[in-house]
C-alpha cells in the first residue's frame, strides 16, 4: 500500500500492518459513473481517463533520485515523465520537483475541476492499461495517503491525514538534511530559504512562469555549483536516504516529526479499534439523494456517501445519548428490527451516529 521507502519506516513506527483501503481502487476507480450513471452539476464522479490524478505531487529531492535510479523496465514510463520535468527545469531546484506555478494557480481557484479537468492532469499519469501511475513505487506523501473512499469512514481518513503530515515533515526534513549533506552552495541555500519572507497564498506569476520558459538566472542561483549535474545530485540524495532508519529519521528530523510520529501511532490505534462507544447520538449528516427505499446521506466526505435504507435511518432517532445496548433494545422493540455489532460500528465510522 505504501511506497517502499515509507513502508520501511512505518514497519518500525507502528510495529503492525496498516489495514487495507479496499473501497477506494485505482485500478477500477471506484469514482467513476457506473452503468447508467451520469455527470451532474454536483460533480460527483470522476471523469475515467483523468480520476484524482488531478494533482501534481511535489517530489523531494530523494524520491526523484529513486525514481530515476529505479532500472526496472516497469517504471521506465515513470522515469520517463521525470526526466522530463527535469528538461523542462520548471520548479526544478535542489529541493526536488515543485509544481508548475500555473498549475498551483488554476488547482487552488477552479471549480468542480478535481477529477475531471483534462488540463490539470498529473504529468506522471499514463493512460495505458486503463490509467495508471507511472511512479506509483516511489509516489510521493500526498499521493500515497489520499483515498477518496475509507473502510472505516472517518476513522480511517483521521488515520491516513495524520500519516500525511508525518510524510510531509519527513520528506522536508529529509530533502534539507541532503543539501546540508551535499554541500549545496550558500548562495543558493539563501536563495532556497529567503529570509524574512513568510509563506504566501498564490498570486500574480510571471509571463516566464506561464509559458513555461525557465528564469535562467534564477535557476542558477537555485544550483551554482550543482547546475548540469541535477542527476548526479538527485542519486546523491536517493543513496544518503535509502539507508536510514526509523531512528535516523527521527535523529535528522526533530522534534516535529516525533510530534507527528505520536499522533499518528494514536491514529492508528483507533485505526485498529473496532468497540463500539457505550452511549451514542446522532451526529450531522446530509441527506443528498431520496430513492423508493433508501435515502443517501453525505457525512464526512462528499466522495463517500452511505445508501441508508428507510427503516434504518427512522431507527436513528432511538440513539439518543442513552446507553447503546439501551437504544438497541428500543429500536428492536419499536421498530423490529435488530441491528448487528458491525453496522453500528459503521454508523459510527463515518459519523451517523457520535459517542
Amino acid at each position: 500500500m505504501l511506497p517502499p521507502l515509507y513502508a520501511g519506516w512505518l514497519d518500525e513506527l507502528l510495529a503492525a500492518p496498516i489495514p487495507a483501503e479496499i473501497e477506494a481502487t485505482c485500478g477500477d476507480c471506484a469514482m467513476r459513473p457506473g452503468a447508467g450513471d451520469r455527470q451532474t452539476d454536483d460533480g460527483y464522479f470522476f471523469h475515467p481517463e483523468i480520476k484524482c490524478c488531478t494533482y501534481v505531487p511535489e517530489l523531494p529531492n530523494f524520491l526523484v533520485g529513486r525514481i530515476l535510479g529505479d532500472e526496472d523496465a516497469a517504471l521506465a514510463d515513470g522515469r520517463a515523465t521525470v526526466a522530463e520535468r527535469l528538461r523542462a527545469g520548471v520548479a526544478v531546484t535542489p529541493r526536488g520537483l515543485d509544481r508548475h506555478p500555473t498549475h498551483t494557480l488554476l488547482y487552488k481557484n477552479s471549480i468542480m475541476a478535481f477529477g475531471r479537468s483534462r488540463t490539470l492532469r498529473c504529468p506522471h499519469y499514463h493512460a495505458g492499461e486503463g490509467g495508471r501511475c507511472a511512479i506509483w513505487r516511489h509516489r510521493g506523501a500526498t499521493c500515497a495517503t489520499w483515498f477518496c473512499k475509507h473502510v472505516r469512514g472517518a476513522v480511517g481518513r483521521s488515520f491516513w491525514q495524520s500519516l500525511h503530515q508525518l510524510l510531509r515533515a519527513i520528506d522536508g526534513g529529509l530533502a534539507r538534511w541532503c543539501l546540508l549533506e551535499l554541500g549545496v552552495d550558500a548562495g543558493a541555500l539563501r536563495r532556497l530559504f529567503p529570509a524574512g519572507e513568510y509563506p504566501k497564498a498564490t498570486g500574480p506569476i510571471a509571463a516566464s512562469d506561464i509559458d513555461g520558459v525557465v528564469d535562467a538566472a534564477r535557476y542558477q542561483g537555485a544550483w551554482e555549483s550543482w547546475a548540469g549535474r541535477e542527476r548526479e545530485f538527485f542519486a546523491g540524495c536517493a543513496r544518503l536516504v535509502a539507508g536510514l532508519s526509523w531512528d535516523d529519521v527521527i535523529a535528522i528530523c526533530g522534534p516535529e516529526v516525533r510530534i507527528f510520529a505520536h499522533l499518528t501511532r494514536e491514529a492508528y490505534a483507533k485505526l485498529v479499534t473496532i468497540e463500539i462507544p457505550p452511549a451514542l447520538r446522532v451526529g450531522a449528516f446530509e441527506i443528498v439523494q431520496m430513492g423508493a427505499k433508501s435515502c443517501r446521506v453525505c457525512s464526512y466526505s462528499s466522495f463517500d456517501p452511505l445508501d441508508l435504507p428507510f427503516a434504518l435511518f427512522d431507527a436513528l432517532r432511538h440513539f439518543d445519548g442513552r446507553p447503546t445496548d439501551a437504544a438497541l433494545r428500543a429500536i428492536a422493540a419499536a421498530e423490529g428490527i435488530e441491528l448487528d455489532a458491525s453496522l453500528v460500528r459503521k454508523l459510527v465510522d463515518f459519523g451517523i451516529l457520535t459517542p
